[in-house]
This record gives structure tokens, C-alpha cells and sequence, in this order.
């Protein structure tokens, strides 16, 4: 038996769970864990019973996650705004938890697949950084972080690309392998 606190609708709330986990082919149905890590299909079932189903969970809004996980309040900033640069980086100055998510229109799932980038799916930001390259240029880079995790970004600025990717950006960057 495990007990998790979720703040639904402003609410602090205990679900309590049992550990029998949904499996397929021997493996967890919905979210995996790294190694031997429990937490993380612990707290998305208990989520999931919070919100009656696993299914009414699926494909949701970042802001409503991190809402109801943490407790604190959520903004939602569009990509047409002028200032998203300038929120990104005083987000990243606050260390606020920030999530981007995307494509939710064919169009534009079809424009982000085109890029490498899935539609109908969340990405946690977890840098902004702007830089200048190798001709000189500005260039505005956000590092994201698939929780899927079961692919890699492949088009330019990716872990591959060695022509944007200079030793001195690198260092910049605090880039490690």
C-alpha cells in the first residue's frame, strides 16, 4: 500500500494505491522506470485513480500535471507571444519547473514530425540559451527533455549535428556526453 498527496483542483488530497501495476508483456502498460525505480508508476497510477482511469489521463495539458503534482500555480504562454524568449529565461532564473507542449492539429503535428519532434506530446525545457555561432550569429537554443524517452532529435543542434556543434559552443554550453 502506498499513499501519494496530489493537490487536485487547489486541494491537497491523500490517494492510497496498492502496488499491482497494469503490465504488457511483462513490462509496465503505461510509464517505465529507470532501473529498479517504483515512484514513477506509483504516482502516475495514483494519478490515474484520482482522475478515475488511466485512459482520462492520457494526452493531457503539462499545466494541469504540474498543477496537481506540485501544487503551484501554472502559466500558460503561447508561441506567438512577443516575449517568450524574455519567459523562458526569467523561468530559468526562478529555477521554475517548465514543460512545452505541442502539436495538437494535424498541421502542426505534421509540422513538428517534419522536425523530429512528436505532436500531441509535452517536453519538459530544461535550459534556454542563446549563443553565437560559428558565422556569428545569435542563435536561441532550448534544450528538451522527451519523458518518453525512446527518441533522439536527429536535425540540426542535435547531439550528431558536428557542423553546428563547435568544441567552443560546446564549452559554452556546459555540453557533456
Amino acid at each position: 500500500m502506498y499513499c501519494c498527496n496530489i493537490c487536485k483542483n487547489g486541494i491537497w488530497q491523500e490517494v492510497v494505491i496498492d502496488d499491482f501495476i497494469p503490465c504488457y508483456n511483462n513490462q509496465p502498460a503505461f510509464s517505465r522506470s529507470n532501473g529498479d525505480e517504483l515512484w514513477v508508476i506509483l504516482l502516475e497510477k495514483a494519478w490515474a485513480k484520482l482522475h478515475k482511469s488511466y485512459e482520462r489521463i492520457e494526452a493531457g495539458f503539462a499545466e494541469n500535471v504540474m498543477r496537481d503534482l506540485t501544487g503551484a500555480p501554472t502559466e500558460v504562454i503561447e508561441t506567438d507571444e512577443d516575449e517568450l524568449w524574455d519567459k523562458l529565461n526569467e523561468a530559468e532564473a526562478k529555477q521554475f519547473i517548465v514543460a512545452a507542449s505541442a502539436g495538437s492539429t494535424p498541421a502542426s503535428k505534421g509540422n513538428l514530425e517534419d522536425l523530429g519532434l512528436q505532436g500531441n506530446h509535452s517536453y519538459g525545457i530544461l535550459r534556454s540559451i542563446e549563443v553565437i555561432d560559428k558565422m556569428e550569429d545569435k542563435v536561441r537554443l532550448v534544450q528538451l527533455r522527451n519523458p518518453w524517452g525512446d527518441f533522439e532529435w536527429s536535425g540540426d543542434w542535435g547531439d550528431s549535428d558536428t557542423f553546428n556543434w563547435t568544441p567552443e559552443l560546446k564549452k559554452q554550453c556546459g555540453w557533456t556526453n
